[in-house]
């Protein structure tokens, strides 16, 4: 492997991720749960947090981009991929806190966030949380219990998952063993604009981090703690200096929805701002990676 910028899948299993020698991967002890995440580069440090039915390889593209000017540091979420936890709580708060917890044993100070999909609500609770130890988030596409804009959106009916995902039990007997299909059919050709930004052997990579039950539960946490992480967004009003960067996909729209406006106006946050990237789906880092990774360099 002569390109020391590489990450790529083992052909002969999607599973199986190859590093070039700028990467490496590892994996840490927190206090009820062990985390696993990829690192590489050398400067400030931006910290990658994904979202529902993809691990940390979603931001490959993007950290090979940034790698030769910053520290890049794409994590999965606990039960999640390599990750796992000793307490069912997938929560905002208690992964953030996660992330926090990471960041000290890491020895970063003032890591910027990205956190795509439900990433997204992890990086804002971070920002919330410890807004004197973050340099700013960025939230790709993601949603944000309790805001308004999110709270009516997951009524609609092509957001269906929403609800589905929240049922106990039932999701994992359809999904368990169907992953791969269930997640192609049902989200990556749905929410995609660009439907070649992913290979079969990226999606399959994707599934194989939900295979066994723990990890499909971890995912599915993220969506049945949804009241939790809506009580925690409607508790929090005091003023947020925290720079707050919002990409949406211009698949929906061609403009910036009213989340940036909700934050600024009921949330208390001083210094927020919204663009649409454009010729993008959901998964903005599959799809635009070069456009994600020029807007962090104007960012972080």
């Amino acid at each position: 492997m002569n390109n020391p910028f590489f990450i790529g899948l083992d052909r002969n299993d999607p599973a199986n991720v190859l590093l070039g020698a700028a990467f490496t991967s590892y994996t840490v002890l927190l206090r009820d749960a062990s985390v696993h995440y990829v690192s590489g580069g050398s400067g400030p440090a931006i910290i990658f947090l994904h979202g529902f039915l993809q691990d940390w390889y979603e931001f490959r593209q993007v950290m090979c981009l940034l790698a030769n000017r910053y520290t890049v540091i794409a994590v999965d979420l606990r039960g999640i991929g390599k990750s796992k936890a000793t307490r069912a709580d997938y929560d905002a708060e208690t992964l953030a806190n996660d992330i926090h917890e990471l960041a000290g044993q890491l020895a970063i100070q003032d890591p910027y966030i990205v956190g795509h999909d439900m990433g997204g609500m992890i990086a804002y609770a971070y920002a919330r949380l410890y807004p004197t130890e973050t340099r700013g988030i960025a939230l790709l596409d993601g949603p944000l219990p309790g805001t308004p804009s999110t709270d009516l959106m997951v009524k609609l009916p092509f957001l269906w998952h929403f609800a589905f995902h929240r049922l106990p039990k039932l999701p994992e007997w359809l999904i368990g063993g169907r992953e791969y299909t269930y997640f192609k059919r049902a989200f990556f050709l749905r929410f995609a604009k660009d439907k070649q930004a992913m290979t079969d052997a990226d999606m399959r990579h994707y599934a194989s981090a939900y295979k066994i039950p723990e990890q499909l539960r971890a995912g599915l946490g993220l969506y049945r703690t949804y009241q939790k992480n809506r009580v925690f967004m409607r508790s929090h009003h005091d003023e947020l200096h925290v720079p707050i960067h919002l990409l949406e996909g211009d698949y929906g729209s061609g403009k910036p929805g009213r989340t940036a406006k909700e934050l600024a106006n009921t949330f208390g946050c001083r210094n927020v701002t919204a663009q649409v990237v454009v010729g993008c789906g959901h998964f903005m880092t599959d799809e635009q990676p070069r456009v994600i990774a020029d807007f962090l360099q104007n960012q972080v």
